[in-house]
């Protein structure tokens, strides 16, 4: 009997650490996936930030074209709402 109590725990204790390496995974996955849409919404927005820039202040509207500054205004934003 003593041995198969053994065994039953052992199963037991297999079975528990089966369950926490998954949860692990999914832990894992989800600050990964988490990570990133923070890094692209931030990314966006300073995409935006530049795009104004370039549209607004003298000395970057004087030498760089306007259609830069859109582009760049228009990629931060699908970025942003990503």
């Amino acid at each position: 009997m003593t041995s198969n109590t053994r065994t039953d725990f052992v199963e037991e204790q297999q079975a528990w650490a089966c369950v926490d390496q998954a949860r692990d995974s999914d832990v894992r996955s989800f600050h990964a996936s988490s990570a990133r849409d923070i890094f692209t919404g931030q990314t966006g927005q300073a995409l935006i930030a530049l795009g104004k820039i370039f549209l607004n202040v003298p000395p970057f509207n004087d030498h760089i074209d306007g259609s830069t500054g859109q582009l760049l205004i228009s990629l931060g934003k699908k970025l942003k709402n990503k």
